[in-house]
């Protein structure tokens, strides 16, 4: 096409499509031909708008986004926000009326009109200018019209819908947008909208307030990362800082900080640039407003990709002279003590500076000639800005930490300033003696409640106790005097005589435990269990009990030695106690089993006689077996196998807010005993193996079912244990892969009394096929699930909802056969062992012939038909056995084993009597027992059919072959056919036969 001259005397009906045509060319046009438009409109306003909707009717009719459609839309989009002086009334007018030309067709059938007519309306409203009027007529059509288009079937009219609606909120008296329908619908679908697209254009039209930010911020954790970004764009152009309140500035910057996105983390950034300008670039200020006491890890990771983007540079903030003298060299007498935020920003600078001379002095040690002098040169200005922002010495830096720690208020302070220490040089022995004595003053403090860093015993985390303990491991002289420091102030502890002191103390003793490298001593080994452990076992309070079996199982898994004693504590604890306690004692159960074995475990515990009528139920639980206990304590959760709708899937879980998620695992992990034992006989099967269990397939059968039973929502943690350790185990090591089709069959029978079975048999088949090659143990999984399937088809099928729940269970069964990969016994070249392979191939191919031909279920015959020709070409045929050699064994006895005809016929002709009888009795043992779902010796035998086994695809060929040819026989024309004469009956009357001949 080429561009053509319009004059204004041109007639419509040639001026507006050869506009429509130039503006499809190009959209430098878009302007020049607006303007010929607009003057065209106002030399015929009449005329021109039912020429102009005839003209348009092919673009609506377009519903492919091709470039030329979405220029003209663009043009017209254009020409309708085109208001030149003097024309502004002839502009309204015509909007109003063709505006209300689209809505009319809001109800075409067509998804191309639809769409076409809601984008030109999102484009025409959002392109209007703020003097642009429309009448009340048409902005209650128009908001009642794209409210319907707003859940219409097709997401690309959904989308440009919610587009149309971005300018027709209205924020009502509080001006909050609480009572807006269109702001209600647009929050409402925000949870609910499955399409990225539709999602991204509601984000985009939302009228941002108080009552709307929280969705925004919802939205930063959307599993679209176009959403995430989108989200992020939003806060950071419409949003201002000051209305974001505090725990969703922290929760905003954790989550696009940590995002693995690079298009989200750069919209985080941008975010991020765009508050600390709105502090006017202080970054105290930046940081007071994110609480870093209540935030301090979101506080950090903002100040380094603060100076990962330059915004904050280390090297200039300690040659700063006026900021060093307001930081670490601040006279505290006199300006008094540093504040949160400066101490967390001092602390972040220094650590990143320290970190950069390290690896620099890493890489010039590495390198040579000139690049070796660079680096030693930038190292040693590092250093040297680091001497310049501490303190003249370092007892100065001592002297600075100790009068924050020592101030009501100042301990988080304190903390921060702590591992600045670790920048000068400790080898001083006054400096390591002042820190000692620092340490151990602060440990025998007894424990009390502050609002800006309370004691562990108290509700703090803990976090003081262990910076001054990590300080403690760097100045003392050996493992020795770092144990006698800690343990002394435990027992300082213990001697108040306190529930919370007690606490206290053992908590400094785990974290000793923690951090020490070596095994402790036996002395000191036996005085924390002594004076800490054993009067803290029987202590009336839960949280003394609790703390007590973490220091107790610390001490087992650090001292590398099983104690008998401490493992009777843990049984019994395990067996009768409150909940914290229980799972605190489950858990170190679960880490000594790691470090030595259930079995090496079960030889300490005490024996108890169950038919003695003085023996309790706790004592009874805590002689079991430590797998038996473990097990016990995942039955206390519930029935496994207990579908929920929708809460076996993590992905299904709608939580609003993620610290609702934590809130409930972090109560999960210290009330769930089930969960607990869960994750423990995970790590165990992963570390140890088949061989740390007694029934290590009933484990894992177990563990199936409580994956399916798992509430993700009120037992997140258990839910995502068990989603992790399934894959892990079908990508472990092939011994620990044998499990999983070990425990086929148990998990199958379990889940067989309940709806669900077909998720199940999805898993399994999952996680069977997850590794390359054929199943492990495959050969003899398809053995069992096909003796399953022969088993189940000589009884009777019950009726009702039991019948139902069979019929999934046969099909299941079926499916999962159908679908594991199988070892061929031509494949494996030790003879001894193709031999045994190719007997359970032969068995598994038998039971699945029989069972296709048994069975009532045409789907479950139809995987088993499939199954038993699979299996059948895996067998292999009779070879001419070698010829023995002098001096080797003779393999024609074992070569005599190997019997599978190589004739194509049908399956059912070419099995072994022998092997069929072994089969069939086998089958029907095993129905009569009670291993079986709905079989037993109760349950009527099934009527065996007379139909033959479902047909290979070449003995059906051969048949109809055969059948035909039988027919051209019997046809030969060569061969006269026999005369037959009917003979009439003879008849009394003449009546009678007129009546039989006719």
């Amino acid at each position: 096409a080429t561009s053509h001259t319009m004059a204004p005397t041109m007639p419509l009906d040639k001026t507006i499509p050869r506009a429509l045509n130039d503006a499809q060319i190009s959209l430098a046009t878009h302007k020049k031909c607006a303007k010929m438009l607009a003057s065209a409109r106002h030399d015929d306003p009449e005329t021109f708008l039912p020429v102009f909707c005839n003209a348009i009717l092919p673009v609506l009719l377009e519903y492919k986004r091709d470039l030329c459609t979405e220029r003209v839309v663009r043009f017209i989009v254009t020409f309708c926000a085109w208001r030149e002086e003097g024309m502004e009334e002839d502009a309204d007018e015509f909007n109003e009326a063709f505006l209300g030309f689209l809505l009319n067709l809001h109800t075409a059938k067509d998804k191309a009109i639809r769409f076409r007519a809601c984008q030109i309306i999102a484009g025409v409203l959002n392109g209007l200018g703020p003097d642009a009027e429309v009448s009340d007529e048409l902005y209650e059509r128009m908001t009642d019209v794209m409210l319907e288009r707003i859940r219409d079937k097709m997401p690309p009219v959904r989308a440009q819908a919610a587009r149309a609606l971005s300018r027709l909120q209205d924020g009502g008296e509080s001006d909050d947008f609480s009572q807006d329908d269109i702001t209600q619908a647009f929050v409402e679908l925000l949870g609910s909208e499955k399409n990225k697209e539709v999602r991204k254009a509601i984000l985009g039209s939302l009228a941002i307030s108080d009552f709307t930010i929280p969705c925004v911020v919802e939205r930063t954790r959307d599993v679209a990362e176009d959403v995430r970004r989108i989200a992020f764009l939003a806060l950071t152009s419409k949003v201002p800082v000051e209305s974001v309140s505090i725990a969703h500035r922290a929760l905003v910057l954790r989550r696009g900080l940590s995002d693995r996105a690079p298009m989200v983390r750069s919209a985080s950034v941008e975010m991020l640039k765009r508050w600390l300008d709105a502090f006017q670039g202080d970054v105290i200020k930046f940081l007071t407003a994110l609480a870093v006491e209540f935030n301090e890890n979101e506080a950090e990771l903002a100040l380094r990709e603060l100076i990962a983007i330059g915004r904050v540079k280390p090297m200039e903030v300690c040659k700063d002279e006026d900021m060093v003298r307001k930081g670490l060299k601040r006279d505290t007498e006199a300006d008094g003590l540093m504040s949160a935020e400066e101490a967390l920003y001092w602390r972040v600078v220094m650590q990143h500076l320290a970190d950069a001379s390290n690896a620099m002095g890493s890489n010039s040690a590495q390198s040579v000639g000139q690049a070796r002098e660079i680096a030693a040169a930038e190292v040693g200005e590092m250093i040297e800005a680091m001497e310049c922002a501490l303190p003249p010495t370092a007892m100065d830096l001592l002297a600075l930490v100790q009068s924050h720690a020592t101030t009501s208020g100042g301990k988080f302070a304190a903390r921060q300033l702590l591992p600045l220490l670790k920048c000068v040089d400790l080898n001083d022995g006054a400096i390591r003696r002042g820190a000692m004595h620092l340490v151990a003053e602060q440990l025998r403090v007894a424990p009390s409640v502050d609002a800006r860093g309370s004691s562990y015993a108290c509700g703090g985390d803990g976090e003081w106790e262990r910076a001054l303990i990590e300080i403690a491991r760097l100045v003392a002289n050996g493992s020795t005097e770092f144990a006698g420091i800690i343990l002394d102030a435990a027992d300082s502890l213990q001697m108040l005589n306190t529930a919370e002191s007690l606490t206290q103390a053992l908590f400094i003793a785990g974290t000793l435990l923690e951090q020490t490298q070596k095994r402790l001593p036996s002395i000191a080994a036996e005085a924390v269990m002594d004076s800490l452990i054993k009067p803290a076992v029987t202590h009336a309070t839960t949280a003394v009990r609790r703390e007590s079996m973490r220091v107790l199982g610390l001490l087992v898994a650090s001292q590398g030695i099983i104690n008998p004693e401490a493992v009777v504590i843990l049984r019994t604890a395990l067996s009768a106690d409150a909940a914290p306690v229980r799972c605190m004692a489950a858990r170190a159960l679960g880490d000594a089993a790691l470090l030595h074995g259930l079995a090496a475990l079960d030889q300490h515990r005490v024996l108890v006689n169950s038919e003695d009528e003085d023996v309790s139920e706790s004592d009874f639980n805590a002689s079991l077996p430590l797998e038996t206990a473990f097990m016990k304590c995942l039955d206390e959760e519930g029935k496994p196998f207990a579908f929920k709708a929708d809460a076996y899937d993590l992905e299904d879980v709608n939580v609003e807010d993620v610290d609702a998620t934590k809130a409930a695992a972090a109560v999960e992990a210290e009330e769930s005993v089930g969960t607990v034992a869960a994750e423990s006989l995970c790590k165990i099967i992963l570390r140890r193996g088949e061989g740390a269990f007694e029934a290590a397939a009933s484990v894992v059968a177990r563990l199936l079912g409580s994956y399916f039973a798992a509430d993700a929502q009120r037992r997140p943690r258990l839910a995502q244990c068990l989603a992790v350790f399934f894959p892990a185990l079908a990508s472990a090591p092939e011994d620990r892969r044998r499990l999983l089709a070990d425990c086929a069959l148990p998990a199958l029978r379990a889940a067989a009394k309940v709806k669900g079975l077909s998720r199940v048999a999805a898993l399994l088949v999952q996680l069977l096929t997850a590794g390359e090659g054929a199943t492990t143990n495959g050969a003899e999984l398809a053995l069992a699930l096909a003796n399953e399937s022969l088993a189940l088809s000589t009884k009777q099928t019950p009726t009702g909802a039991q019948g139902t729940l069979a019929k999934a269970y046969i099909n299941g069964v079926a499916r999962v056969l159908s679908l594991i990969p199988v070892k061929s016994a031509k494949d494996e070249l030790n003879m001894a062992e193709k031999v045994e392979l190719n007997d359970v191939l032969t068995k598994a191919w038998h039971a699945a012939v029989l069972a296709a031909e048994r069975t009532n279920e045409k789907a479950a015959a139809k995987d088993l038909a499939c199954v038993a020709e699979r299996l059948r070409s895996h067998c292999v045929a009779t070879p001419k056995p070698p010829a023995a050699v002098e001096g080797e064994p003779d393999e024609t006895a074992a070569y005599a084993a190997l019997d599978v005809p190589m004739d194509d016929d049908d399956l059912s002709t070419q099995l072994n009597d022998d092997v069929r009888e072994a089969v069939m009795e086998y089958a029907r043992e095993l129905a009569n027992s009670n291993e079986v779902p709905f079989t037993g010796s109760k349950v009527k035998d099934a009527k065996v059919k007379t139909a033959p086994a479902v047909p290979t695809r070449e003995s059906r060929s051969r048949a109809s072959k055969t059948k035909a040819s039988e027919k051209l026989v019997d046809d030969d024309l060569r061969k006269p056919l026999p005369k037959v004469t009917p003979t009439r009956e003879s008849t009394r009357s003449r009546r009678g036969a007129l009546r039989e001949t006719n």
